[in-house]
């Protein structure tokens, strides 16, 4: 909830001008001391800065030219390697938690039928009229009843007991219920195999759930690719295309290969990758992404990379992979219910054996046993909690998030401080130039062309921005001896003369007198040959969603949010007012946003975790360094799948609240439902002992624990988009 009046605390105080003094000598260093400005002279000065025939310096081996990237040329015996074998499902943590158990249809046909017979065997067993026919036809209902139930459990079981599974819920419930029927407990065996069962069927129902919301998986997979070979296009597999080919997608088919538009033009669908659904056109020379759809006319591509690394393969492979860390919740479920299952299993066998070979009495001793081995045998089908997680990322994913596994999604749930990298995460990264401040004497289409040649090398959003305003094509080899220091500007010799472009602290570690304008905006001043030429101003607005995301984490509890950047402090605070930020560090190198992230790392509480947000063009070593990176869009930047653990994919901010609201709806019922399992468990086990318990009570603990489950995963699905009351 937004406040009226908020106070914004500049932890860039805190951060960085803790080591000013050492940063200033730093910058002193980088700027004035590079062999490329000091050690190395420029060329006789020539009469104009930029002359019709410029005279340019030499350029250093491999340091200042820039070839054109050519495709590799695919190795011969490449053609014959087979693509690496992918997992069977998105997620491993669901195959151990029903391993008898079919589809949901074939379930429901057995819970109909053997239900129904099941309801008459259990009619004749209590009727009082025709006692011995009614036993009879009792029996007769209830063994057809458990053999339609268990005919799929008891074959699972027999085969896992012939590999030694002896641990497996499907043996020991097989084993159970199976000896409770020789010792004629047909009620209660029948019973609990329809319970077992019917746990089963509401498992295999959530299961389905998760699986649909993984659906949009299925939507990359491509079978085969339309490729200019001899002359015309030939349908190939995808993964026999290399880079560098030429390749056909027609209407309303899928972009397979990343690459770019080698003719015509085109209407893109994009929301599976960007989450945005307004179309897309691009034309020859543009760049397009596996993933995107071509929703009218046809395109022929160029490839720029193979199908197994391109993006739409790489986020398939992002969800397969299950390497990220395993919670602490799950690593507890997983342990104790193998604990669980050895100790109550020799506690059943105890019990069912030593006090009959005492007593004599083997019905009432061997009925406790198998009670003990249901609860054994359902030790890993009571503990659901793997679907509670997999609801959750399963949600997420749905809504455009991906995350790697239930260890980042703990770690999300945790979060107790968010810090956002600014450009490019809480604004659009797309600045545009507002205003050119010449110094006296010069001319502002001047001051523009200087700054678009020292930019030109540059990767910097600013130094695209400036680029693009200028319009002109400038030719590279009137450049040399580029250096950009991150965080203050760049310096580059164009034909002789030494032109630097960058921030305040920039000019005045070179020793240039600045005349600071108070316009809000991020202000790139130049000079050249140490003479000063005037500013550009540039602004980025702020992401439509921004000023919902900071208020929805407010809502949260989270009442510190935090924006580093190294933009001007004047704009940065204005930004910070306008989207309700608490915190803001501005003017910051990055190794101060670092530093930052460190202090506030050291003020968290014990199981509390730091969250950064950022695009992952410029931050990865902040995203990496926070206990959870989350990447802002997965396609704009080349790797940041393989850097990462959290993404989400459309450039949206507002999704990063309510992934922490899922997550932590998530472990808060994981946790639940595990506390609440193992206290009907152990009163169970106590009623069970003294003898007011039978096979079918403790069956009854895995349906409860299956509904419970099935009313977690389904408010978590239900509660992506839910406001906090």
């Amino acid at each position: 909830m937004a406040k009226q009046e908020k106070y914004i605390r500049d932890v860039s105080a805190k951060a960085a001008d803790t080591v000013a003094e050492k940063s200033r000598n730093k910058v002193e260093a980088l700027l004035e001391d590079q062999p490329s400005h000091t050690d190395r002279l420029p060329p006789t000065p020539v009469p104009t800065l930029f002359d019709d025939a410029p005279v340019a310096p030499s350029t250093p081996t491999g340091e200042d030219t820039f070839p054109l990237d050519e495709p590799e040329a695919p190795k011969a015996s490449k053609a014959e390697q087979e693509p690496a074998p992918r997992p069977e499902r998105v997620s491993t943590v669901r195959t151990s938690v029903l391993p008898g158990f079919g589809s949901p249809g074939f379930k429901l046909f057995q819970l109909l039928l053997g239900g129904v017979l099941l309801g008459f065997g259990l009619f004749f067993n209590f009727s009082d009229t025709d006692a011995e026919g009614a036993s009879f036809m009792s029996i007769a209902f209830l063994v057809v009843a458990f053999l339609i139930l268990s005919y799929e459990v008891i074959m699972d079981g027999l085969s896992k007991l012939v590999r030694l599974k002896v641990l497996d819920s499907d043996v020991l419930v097989t084993i159970a219920t199976i000896g409770g029927i020789f010792i004629g407990q047909f009620p209660a065996s029948t019973a609990a195999m329809f319970l077992y069962v019917l746990a089963g069927f509401l498992t295999s129902l959530n299961a389905a759930h998760s699986d649909a919301l993984f659906g949009a998986l299925e939507d990359f997979e491509v079978d085969q690719v339309l490729v200019h070979r001899d002359g015309g296009f030939m349908a190939v597999s995808p993964e026999k295309v290399w880079p560098g080919e030429t390749i056909l997608v027609r209407e309303n088919e899928l972009i397979p290969i990343d690459g770019y538009v080698a003719g015509g033009s085109a209407t893109l669908d994009t929301v599976l990758l960007s989450g945005d659904t307004a179309l897309k056109n691009v034309i020859a020379g543009d760049k397009v992404s596996a993933g995107m759809v071509v929703a009218s006319e046809e395109l022929q591509l160029v490839t720029t990379a193979s199908y197994e690394d391109s993006t739409a393969q790489k986020v398939i492979d992002f969800m397969y992979d299950d390497s990220a860390a395993e919670s602490r919740e799950g690593e507890f479920d997983r342990k104790f219910s193998t604990a669980f299952g050895i100790v109550v299993l020799v506690l059943g066998l105890g019990l069912g054996i030593v006090p009959s070979l005492l007593t004599g009495d083997w019905h009432q001793w061997m009925r406790i046993g198998f009670t003990f081995m249901i609860l054994a045998g359902s030790a890993e089908l009571l503990l659901h909690n793997p679907l509670i997680f997999e609801n959750g990322l399963g949600t997420a994913f749905y809504n455009g998030v991906l995350v790697r596994g239930d260890g980042p999604l703990e770690t999300l749930g945790n979060a107790e401080k968010v810090v956002f990298n600014k450009t490019g995460t809480l604004t659009k990264g797309e600045p545009d130039i507002i205003d050119m401040i010449p110094a006296e004497g010069y001319t502002s289409a001047l001051l523009l062309e200087l700054a678009a040649k020292a930019e030109a090398l540059s990767a910097h959003r600013i130094a695209e921005c400036i680029v693009k305003a200028y319009g002109k094509p400038i030719d590279k080899n009137t450049l040399a001896n580029f250096t950009e220091v991150p965080g203050l500007g760049v310096s580059v010799y164009v034909n002789g003369h030494r032109v630097v472009a960058g921030n305040v602290r920039c000019m005045l570690a070179e020793g240039i007198d600045v005349r600071e304008s108070h316009q809000a905006g991020n202000k790139l001043h130049v000079a050249v040959d140490q003479k000063y030429i005037g500013c550009i101003v540039t602004s980025d607005n702020a992401r439509r969603d921004a000023a919902d995301a900071v208020e929805e984490l407010h809502a949260l509890g989270l009442e510190h949010v935090t924006m580093l950047t190294g933009g001007a402090r004047g704009p940065s605070k204005l930004l910070a007012e306008e989207l309700s930020i608490d915190e803001i560090g501005s003017e910051l190198a990055p190794e101060d946003k670092k530093a930052a992230l460190q202090t506030f790392a050291g003020n968290l509480s014990k199981n509390g975790t730091l969250v950064f947000v950022g695009d992952g063009i410029k931050d990865a070593a902040l995203l990496d360094f926070a206990d959870e990176g989350v990447a802002l869009g997965a396609y704009r930047s080349a790797g940041v799948l393989d850097t990462v653990d959290t993404v989400i994919i459309p450039e949206a901010p507002s999704r990063v609240p309510k992934l922490l609201r899922t997550a932590r709806r998530a472990f808060r019922l994981a946790r639940a439902n595990t506390v609440t399992t193992i206290v009907l468990k152990a009163a169970v086990m106590i009623l069970t002992v003294v003898g007011l318990v039978s096979l079918w009570a403790a069956a009854a603990v895995t349906l409860v624990s299956a509904i419970l489950t099935a009313i977690g995963c389904r408010s978590i699905r239900a509660g992506w988009d839910k406001e906090k009351k």
